[in-house]
């Protein structure tokens, strides 16, 4: 069933791609009226439907679909319009099939599910069976999807309303904790195309990028900005890495975690973030890292809409001489995304990807421990043939 919708989305939305109409606003479509996380590992874009157990290593990736591709974005920016007829029925991004609740708690089914359609913005929610948080038992509900043009998609919840027990009661397991040494992890991925790299944020603390440098890392990516009770600011080690990072020679990129869901606060945010950015040096692009499909329905975005806030972003840095990369798990590329030509930061946390797509950068896992940095980074590769003037060849 996912493999069907997938097919179904993404063929949908590569015939609406336009790449030569400037964007002015975010798109609807058919009918349509035209906890913060901090991004990364912190947020929760990765590891959906996936494994994160480790077979057999991988032969060295390549990248794939563009022989000959450039790290800049294209002249044009690329613009979704909206289908001449909707005919792609809402997902569900997150639908668990159980959530347990306490007696006497609040229930609000808004808080457990998430979803999408490709054009409305405002997908309609049913909801058949009633759940009574006063008294324990199990209430059985029955989800319905409907967008503006009356398609449709069903599925089901259990809702668990429980009377804890008294005492609490311990929890067993191992409190082990998995790294893995960074000179490990560059093993995993020989090759003469290959770059290692880490990207951080204030939650490394204090790190001595001499020593990283020094054990292999190339180049690193940098938290720029940082949303803190839901207000924007910069990092608060961004200044420190990138004049430690700089003087040890590591190539230096950066990423901006966004929640932004209109092109106003888009427009606000980048003036923030070209502010930051004004008298920095950058060899990797700007990364636009949008994350927060939990509960997605609460920005009021389609994936239209989505995807021509991404366009808009790559268009404001490119105006500003950056380039753009695109960072996002191998499920939400699969099913949300529509890349273009800009490059892409793939996060998929296994020894060897799936993803059939292009893709720039993989973002490997988060448990690499290298020198110079007492907590775990995040391990990443880059093709050196991406960026012929960095590399050379």
């Amino acid at each position: 069933m996912h493999s069907k919708i997938n097919r179904k989305i993404r063929s949908l939305l590569a015939a609406a791609l336009v790449t030569t109409v400037v964007i002015t606003s975010l798109a609807g479509c058919g009918s349509n009226e035209t906890q913060y996380t901090e991004g990364m590992r912190d947020g929760n874009d990765i590891n959906t439907f996936e494994t994160t157990e480790e077979t057999k290593p991988t032969n060295t990736p390549t990248p794939t679909n563009s022989p000959t591709p450039t790290p800049s974005p294209t002249p044009s920016i690329p613009h979704m319009n909206m289908p001449e007829v909707d005919t792609t029925a809402p997902m569900f991004l997150s639908l668990p099939e159980s959530v347990s609740i306490k007696v006497g708690n609040e229930f609000d089914i808004q808080r457990h599910i998430g979803y999408i359609d490709d054009c409305d913005s405002d997908v309609e929610l049913q909801v058949e069976g009633e759940v009574d948080t006063s008294e324990s038992g199990s209430y059985p509900l029955t989800l319905t999807l409907i967008d503006d043009a009356g398609n449709t998609k069903t599925g089901s919840m259990t809702v668990n309303v429980y009377v804890p027990s008294e005492g609490g009661g311990g929890g067993g397991g191992s409190s082990e904790h998995t790294t893995l040494a960074y000179s490990d992890f560059m093993a995993r991925y020989p090759g003469d195309d290959i770059a290692y790299g880490i990207d951080v944020s204030r939650y490394q603390g204090d790190i001595d990028f001499e020593k990283v440098k020094a054990a292999g890392c190339e180049f690193v990516m940098l938290r720029a900005m940082i949303y803190n009770n839901g207000e924007l600011g910069e990092d608060r080690k961004f200044e420190e890495y990138y004049a430690d990072a700089k003087a040890a020679g590591l190539l230096i990129g950066v990423y901006y975690y966004s929640t932004d869901s209109n092109l106003e606060e888009l427009h606000e945010h980048t003036d923030e973030l070209l502010a930051v950015l004004a008298d920095k040096e950058l060899d990797l692009p700007v990364a636009f890292d949008w994350e927060s499909w939990w509960n997605f329905q609460k920005y009021n975005m389609s994936i239209v809409d989505i995807n021509n806030l991404f366009y808009e972003f790559a268009g404001i840095m490119e105006e500003n001489g950056l380039s753009t990369i695109l960072y996002s798990s191998k499920y939400y590329l699969e099913i949300i995304w529509e890349p273009a030509n800009y490059d892409v930061w793939l996060a998929h946390y296994v020894r060897e990807t799936s993803y059939e797509g292009d893709y720039t950068m993989w973002q490997t896992g988060s448990i690499g421990r290298i020198d110079g940095c007492n907590e775990d980074v995040d391990t990443n590769i880059m093709f050196k043939s991406r960026y012929p003037h960095l590399f050379g060849g």
